[in-house]
């Protein structure tokens, strides 16, 4: 298994996840996630991708959500044999 770490912020009305080789963006949170899962799907082993909220990059108005934002990890599966 490896491990990614990425920055997650929110930019000009889309999410940003960068580090690690990585620069991802999209307009939703589970989107991003998406693109991220399938950045790093691209090996066969098992990635687990550990996403940290830089609450000073995020704008003014989503701070009274800041309480539902925490550092969380995507756990991506290994690559099928046959992908």
């Amino acid at each position: 298994m490896s491990v990614r770490e990425l920055v997650l912020t929110y930019e000009s009305g889309r999410w940003h996840a960068r580090g690690d080789e990585i620069d991802l963006a999209h307009g939703e949170l589970r989107g991003l996630e998406a693109l991220i899962q399938a950045h790093v799907a691209r090996t066969a082993a098992r990635v687990e991708v550990r996403l940290e909220f830089d609450m000073a990059a995020l704008p003014r108005w989503l701070h009274q959500y800041h309480g539902h934002y925490c550092n969380y990890t995507l756990h991506v599966p290994p690559r099928s044999a046959g992908a």
